[in-house]
């Protein structure tokens, strides 16, 4: 079941508004074939659902290590355990970070568990260097030269 926390159209018309089951209880999750069991019918009813990209956006259950049905998927710790049949391979979604090549992208990112972006990875290359600091030059000990003996 979708719980919302404001009040959105789509959330309220989705089919699974008001049902129970799309959120596992915790036994079943260390019991694959049973979890199959119980959460198969809702799998099947998830693919005729024409709100997939938005269940997907809003829950973004690999951030969020999800547990539960979601996007005519079933997800154990944020990762796909099953899928329904004939169902679409799920869209990239739009980064939640901020602003993509500023070190708050670069956070953001992080702080979302997301891989950075092209720009982001650059910002970040360039504050390891700053952060490095100039490059330090050492001379090596001659090597040829015996050392005196200590007398």
């Amino acid at each position: 079941m979708i719980t919302s926390t404001s009040s959105t159209a789509w959330t309220e018309n989705a089919p699974c508004a008001g049902l129970d089951g799309y959120l596992p209880e915790e036994s079943l999750l260390r019991k694959p074939q049973q979890l199959l069991e119980a959460c198969g019918p809702l799998l099947e009813g998830c693919a005729a659902c024409p709100f997939i990209v938005r269940c997907y956006d809003r829950v973004r259950p690999a951030a969020n290590h999800f547990d539960g049905v979601c996007a005519a998927r079933l997800w154990v710790n944020g990762k796909v355990a099953a899928s329904a049949e004939g169902v679409e391979p799920l869209p990239k979604l739009p980064t939640q970070a901020g602003t993509c090549g500023t070190s708050s992208g670069v956070k953001g990112h992080r702080r979302l568990g997301e891989p950075l972006c092209g720009e982001c990875r650059v910002t970040a290359q360039r504050a390891d260097v700053r952060r490095a600091g100039a490059a330090s030059i050492r001379k090596r000990a001659t090597r040829g030269k015996a050392l005196a003996p200590a007398a």
